[in-house]
């Protein structure tokens, strides 16, 4: 009887052994595998701040161009609420109206001779 119960005795020992040996194995395998899923998670939070950066970029610049877009719009309101006295010709196409030649203009208006020429060519009495 003594052999029947060291015999169980061994037995046990042997299957509380193996299981450890196992539960060994399996916590390296969980370990392994949780270091894998750390590096992953740091990798997509570095993506996750590298976006967050990226999109504050972004953002701040949509902000600048609406700025300038709407400064653009109230220039163009205000250029379209001026008559055509708001271009720099104006005054210059009065004149050749009026029968200006193209040395007056020259010498006047501070015009190239082609510009003068031009300017008269466009804007100068329709019974040329």
């Amino acid at each position: 009887m003594d052999t029947d119960l060291l015999f169980v005795i061994v037995l046990c020992f042997s299957l509380f052994g193996l299981g450890l040996l196992w539960l060994v194995l399996e916590q390296r395998k969980l370990r392994n595998i949780n270091q894998v899923l750390a590096e992953q998670i740091d990798g997509m939070s570095k993506d996750i701040a590298g976006l967050c950066s990226a999109a504050v970029t972004v953002d701040s610049r949509i902000a600048m161009s609406a700025e300038q877009v709407a400064d653009l719009l109230d220039k163009l309101g205000d250029y379209e609420h001026k008559g055509p006295e708001a271009s720099p010709y104006h005054s210059v196409i009065q004149r050749v109206r009026s029968g200006a030649s193209e040395q007056e203009l020259v010498k006047d208006c501070g015009l190239s001779r082609e510009e003068a020429a031009l300017l008269i060519k466009v804007h100068g009495s329709r019974s040329n």
